[in-house]
């Protein structure tokens, strides 16, 4: 559950390929305390998290698995 101030956050996807990718980067997303939805037809996910994580570090998270993610 998040508590405190939230933020929303779109994030671009690339190098998903497969529903399986999709669970990859929401687990990594929701490892940080964020909520998102991740659309695998749009490369797209859609973040709200606590305001005081940086936007870098959902950028990291998604990295570290191999994918490329900017803000949109």
């Amino acid at each position: 559950m998040l508590f405190g101030k939230k933020k929303d956050v779109d994030l671009r996807i690339d190098g998903m390929h497969c529903e399986k990718c999709v669970a990859r980067v929401t687990d990594a997303l929701k490892a940080l305390g964020c909520k998102a939805d991740v659309s695998l037809a749009e490369g797209l996910a859609k973040v709200k998290c606590p305001a005081k994580i940086p936007v870098d570090k959902l950028i990291e998270a998604v990295s570290a698995l191999g994918y490329t993610a900017t803000v949109k």
